[in-house]
């Protein structure tokens, strides 16, 4: 089978990078739907969508900087650690 020679820190770290773009579009979506729907009810027409529109845009990359930020910050402990290890290693 084809994922049988997969292990599973990769397939982890990809379903963290196909999360980066589902934050960005989700939160895009959300927010477009609340401003819609609120310029809907309140018969204001495109100032409620265009303001939750980048408070969408806003969210999505706020999610996205801060999954990488957490797939780099354990990437670099992964090397830390493996430094301290072959460090004590060689003593």
């Amino acid at each position: 089978m084809f994922f049988k020679n997969w292990n599973d820190e990769y397939v982890t770290s990809l379903l963290k990078a196909s999360l980066v773009g589902i934050h960005l579009v989700t939160a895009t979506f959300v927010g477009l739907a609340i401003g819609y729907f609120l310029d809907k009810w309140l018969k204001t027409k495109p100032v409620f969508t265009i303001i939750f529109l980048l408070f969408g845009i806003a969210a999505g990359y706020k999610n996205m900087y801060m999954e990488i930020k957490g797939i780099y910050n354990k990437k670099n402990n992964e090397n830390n650690s493996e430094n301290v290890k072959n460090e004590n290693d060689k003593k």
